[in-house]
């Protein structure tokens, strides 16, 4: 049996800054572990801003494109600015990874592949699903919110 949790806040406010994250508004979201699973992304809150490094993999399992500090690391992709934030593109042009933010809370876009091709995350609407861990939503002075294993 699922469980739903919707419209809560996990280590924010109304109104402050927050990622919306399967129908709830976080500052952190950590999808995979980084060294342990191919696939990885951190979003959070840092200096009153919106950050994201990832590594995203392909439908084919193969790494697309490295993000640091919200930019491509390499060739293998690129960064193209949009009224409410920014997309990451793979070369071929497609979607990998948008933020859309154009007030406090941030959306993130596009689909997130486990090494297998299976979807780990994706958006829909104006939330972005969590199909499987190992995920953490939340974090402050290194409690953890949401775990998901």
């Amino acid at each position: 049996m699922s469980v739903i949790m919707k419209g809560n806040y996990i280590f924010v406010r109304p109104g402050e800054k927050a990622f919306k994250v399967a129908s709830n508004f976080t500052n952190y979201l950590e999808l995979g572990a980084q060294g342990i699973t191919d696939y990885y992304l951190e979003a959070q809150i840092g200096n009153g801003e919106f950050v994201v490094n990832a590594i995203l993999l392909d439908l084919h399992g193969r790494v697309a494109c490295r993000i640091a500090n919200n930019f491509p690391e390499k060739s293998e992709c690129r960064r193209e600015m949009t009224r409410s934030g920014y997309r990451i593109l793979s070369i071929s042009g497609e979607l990998l990874l948008g933020i859309e933010a154009p007030e406090n809370v941030c959306l993130l876009r596009g689909t997130i592949y486990d090494a297998k091709g299976g979807i780990v995350a994706r958006d829909r609407e104006d939330d972005f699903l969590i199909y499987h861990g190992p995920a953490i939503l939340g974090k402050s002075d290194g409690s953890l919110g949401i775990v998901l294993r």
